[in-house]
């Protein structure tokens, strides 16, 4: 009975394909040519339902059509309904495509292209294509569908930029076209806002959250309206605006890090932490005790970690007859980070081959707890139609709670053997807190004056504060004898110091636009100008502890714990004459005159900026031999002209020229020397000069349809006094190295771009790649021996130049993502390729420190569960990629046995590994 069953089934299925077919086509705007993604394709089957919704390249399939003439309906929000009769064959497929009429057809270009939908594939396209210089844009839907929480994140996914990583090993700064972060800045809504950063004046970009942006925008040329201290480039980060009608939205998300899972999270009791130091609290004339120093929050404590808890919610909607527009958000993430790594002091041969030795090998597990609160408010309001307020406050707050647990190996000859077991071990737990803040308030004007004249305005103020209060190490030393770790003795020079600055900017924005109209309407006269006023000020206070009775405290008898070690204090009113402490300013007065032309189909702009630089510091307590304060003045004028010929509707050719500058950061040119327990000593540089260049871009762009882009440009970049961290000695041969800034004569960087968003139906590519080429002469030393054949004879340096690539620049940089997009569900996998570059300079040939090519992996999964909810899971790292740095010389040593040394013919110097990290969450949406 069954297996007739079964027979019956088969043939009647087959019967039923014989008797059906499929419906294929193509939906388009009759009068673009642009495929209406998201149309509805509708059979009208009497007592059946057969459907299909428009693909990303325009394109739809209706499979299993019965047999006859049947009704097919095409329909699409903005557009008259289509209709047709079809009569369908047996077996025989149909294809059909169908034009619609847009229902705001007799509107202009600019309205049609206003009223895209905001945050969209459409509306970035379209403002790609129409923008008046090379621009990059990422949508608030991409960003969505991305596994990205940052906006540090989300800048890799452009073409030609590349992330530098923090300690924590998330993505942190942007280098755009292998020009180093200093050489970019970042606008929120078109205004620059001051960094909250201890020592430089770029931003951080991992402090603002994902889920509050439009878009993002990258702006790889520029023009005279906008400021001209971008080298490389500006990043852009479009706030949410108000919609046009009430929306609610927002997401809720829990994830997990894998290297949590594997050794546990490492945590401090933060509660007992003073934000303000004994000196701070009682003023300068206050004798410290060890009472006033907590020791819960030393105290180190493994556990396992509650999940990541990530979470935005948005509000807005206009009001009095659609005059008011508000837009309210607000965003929190509270996660857990790991780090596991090996990390190697280098030194140089002291017997004159200028090749790295291995001083000391330190073997860190590091934890961080990440919050980040996000406060995003914007409000317009139209007084008329020809004039319109606007107002924006934002309020970025990012902390972290960070544990490093390191055990220091000395490896320097005697003192280390891996055969025999035997070396001197260092102990070093450190237990820091940093509160980061940003917070920025922009109301501005737009006030039409004329159908000729437009005058808008920007008024800014921003503060950027910092704060590291009671960062602490907890030293021991110990040793290792056949293997066995014998117990650890309290080591000298512990310490506990509070950082904290404050950047404060005053800004104000003035334009005016004058349409002449000499040729057409297009002819366009713009100018204006700015005034900064920004003042830096930094606080520097450490206190020094050394055991104290008995001097040799041993674990297990006198101490187990931190809380049990007896101290005393090596300086009672702490460490407040450290040239650490200082006040900067900036002052910038800027003016432009730029003007607009289109002439046989080609769009001009062509303009010049002029900016006049007053920057300079004081020492809060003076100094031996070091200038208490200093400033200086220059005045720079910077040119810009544009080309944008249009082949036709869906193709341009781009080209511009841009003179550009970096100033130096405040804290750079203050005479400083800090001793740096994560690494090298850092010193400032008073010398230090402003870096100019010169920028060349060109670009053949095309749009297949709305969501679509083929990009294919190149950038040349002529560079003088670039400005580079390098390691020095402040007296060759004496003294350890530190890190410095410096200015390295002439550099020249170009590269090739290629950028590729393609829909296949439901199957969709974005592609992009950038071959970059810079090139520096600098001097180096090398260090040999008088009699090469005499390891007695004495030391000599020699200068010699060498041409090597910018720090920061990546030969290759790539991204590929694969995407599957049906009505309800959304899948992408994303790889991000950065090739190797240099991390540091060294000052001695051949030891600079390079980072290994990495290629990180992410995947995405979104499935809509109704018209307002959708449910999305997120892995990050899935190939647990390492960041590592190695040097391109063998080791001085041959022979030596060293851990984590595979390569001869190489020198690994640091491996960070960070584990992959999972997520799931809720994403809702009411309008």
């Amino acid at each position: 009975m069954k297996r007739i069953l079964l027979f019956l089934i088969f043939v009647t299925a087959s019967y039923t394909s014989l008797f059906a077919t499929t419906l294929t086509g193509l939906v388009q705007d009759k009068e673009t040519g642009e495929p209406l993604i998201g149309a509805t394709v509708e059979v009208k089957v009497s007592g059946d339902k057969k459907y299909a919704i428009v693909g990303m390249d325009g394109s739809f399939v209706i499979k299993n059509v019965p047999v006859g003439k049947h009704l097919v309906e095409v329909s699409f929000i903005g557009y008259s309904r289509e209709s047709m009769e079809i009569e369908f064959t047996n077996g025989n497929a149909v294809r059909r495509n169908f034009e619609l009429i847009s229902e705001l057809s007799e509107l202009t270009e600019f309205v049609l292209s206003a009223s895209m939908i905001k945050g969209s594939e459409m509306q970035a396209r379209n403002m790609e294509r129409n923008a008046p210089n090379t621009l990059n844009i990422i949508s608030k839907r991409a960003i969505e569908l991305s596994p990205d929480i940052t906006v540090a994140n989300i800048v890799q996914r452009v073409s030609g930029l590349s992330i530098e990583r923090n300690a924590n090993g998330d993505p942190q700064h942007a280098i755009v076209r292998g020009m180093d972060k200093r050489y970019n800045y970042t606008l929120i809504n078109g205004v620059k806002i001051p960094s909250p950063d201890n020592k430089n004046r770029y931003i951080p970009l991992d402090i603002f959250p994902a889920q509050l942006l439009e878009r993002l925008e990258v702006s790889k040329s520029l023009n005279a309206s906008m400021e001209g201290d971008a080298i490389g480039g500006a990043v852009n980060l479009v706030m949410k605006d108000a919609p046009e009608e009430f929306m609610l939205e927002g997401d809720v998300q829990l994830g997990y890090n894998q290297i949590n899972m594997d050794r546990g999270f490492y945590s401090y009791d933060r509660s007992p932490i003073n934000r303000r130091s004994p000196y701070q609290q009682f003023g300068a004339d206050y004798f410290a005790e060890t009472s006033d120093f907590p020791t819960r929050n030393m105290v180190l404590q493994n556990v396992m970690p509650l999940p990541d808890i990530i979470g935005s919610l948005t509000y807005g909607d206009r009001f009095l007859n659609n005059k008011l527009g508000v837009m309210l958000g607000g965003s929190f993430q509270n996660s857990y980070r790991g780090v596991d790594s090996q990390w190697y002091r280098v030194g140089l041969d002291n017997f004159g081959s200028n090749r790295p030795t291995l001083q000391r090998l330190q073997e860190r597990e590091s934890s961080t707890q990440q919050q980040r609160y996000a406060i995003h408010s914007k409000l317009d309001y139209a007084i008329s139609e020809n004039h319109v307020l606007k107002f924006y406050y934002g309020n970025y707050q990012l902390n972290d709670f960070r544990v490093r647990d390191m055990l220091d190996t000395d490896t320097e000859g005697r003192n280390f053997s891996v055969t025999e077991g035997n070396g001197i071990l260092t102990y070093i737990t450190r237990f820091t807190s940093r509160f980061q803040n940003i917070q920025t308030l922009n109301p501005r004007g737009e006030h039409k004056l004329s159908d000729k004249f437009i005058i808008d305005w920007n008024a800014v103020a921003s503060l950027a504060k910092s704060e590291s209060p009671d960062d602490g190490n907890f030293i021991r030393n110990g040793e290792l004898a056949n293997f066995v770790e014998m117990p650890q003795n309290i080591e000298r020079r512990n310490n506990r110091r509070w950082e904290n600055n404050t950047d404060r900017d005053l800004t104000l924005y003035l334009n005016f636009t004058y349409s002449p109209r000499l040729i057409n309407d297009q002819t366009q006269v713009k100018f204006g100008g700015m005034y900064r006023d920004k003042e830096r000020e930094s606080f520097f206070n450490r206190y020094i502890f050394d055991p104290f009775n008995p001097a040799f405290q041993i674990q297990g008898t006198h101490w187990e714990t931190f809380e049990d070690v007896n101290f005393q204090l090596l300086n009672p009113r702490g460490g407040v004459s450290d040239p650490l402490n200082f006040e900067s300013f900036e002052r910038i007065a800027a003016g432009y005159f730029t003007t607009r032309w289109d002439v046989f189909n080609t769009e001009i702009h062509a303009g010049v900026r002029a900016e006049m630089t007053e920057q300079g510091y004081s020492l809060r307590v003076a100094q031996q031999n070091v200038n208490p304060d200093s400033s200086q003045n220059y005045l720079d004028l910077l040119p810009s002209l544009s080309f944008k010929h249009r082949l036709n509707p869906k193709t341009n050719i781009r080209a511009s020229y841009y003179k550009a500058v970096a100033r130096p950061g405040f804290h750079e040119i203050v005479p400083y020397r800090m001793s740096e327990d994560d690494g090298f000593d850092e010193s400032g540089n008073p010398g230090l000069n402003r870096v100019r260049a010169n920028n060349y871009d060109i670009r053949w762009e095309h749009f297949p349809s709305l969501t679509e882009q083929v990009f294919l440009g190149a950038f040349v970049k002529d560079i003088k006094d670039p400005i580079e961290y390098t390691l020095v000695r402040d007296r060759i041969f004496s003294g350890p190295l530190s890190l410095r800034p410096n200015n390295f004569g002439d550099a020249l960087n170009w590269g090739l771009e290629a950028d590729f968003i393609k829909y296949f139906r439901r199957i969709g590519l974005r592609m992009n790649y950038t071959y970059t080429n810079s090139r520096i002469t600098t001097t180096k030393i090398t260090r040999r021996r008088e009699d090469p054949n005499d390891e007695s004879s004495q030391l000599v340096q020699v200068i010699e130049n060498q041409t090597r690539p910018l720090q920061g620049q990546a030969d290759h940089i790539g991204n590929f993502s694969i995407m599957y997009k049906s009505e309800k569900t959304d899948i992408q996998l994303a790889a991000v390729y950065t090739g190797e570059r240099i991390e540091f300079v060294s000052p001695f040939l051949d030891n600079d420190h390079w980072s290994r090519p990495i290629t990180q992996l992410d995947f995405s999964f979104d499935q809509r569960i109704n018209k307002f909810l959708t449910l999305f899971v997120r892995v990050n790292n899935i190939l647990d990629s390492p960041y590592e740095l190695f040097i391109k010389s063998p080791l001085a040593r041959e022979g030596a046995l060293f851990p984590y040394q595979d390569n001869p013919n190489e020198t690994m110097v640091r491996t960070d590994r960070f584990g992959q990290s999972y997520r799931v969450g809720l994403r809702f949406k009411r309008n």
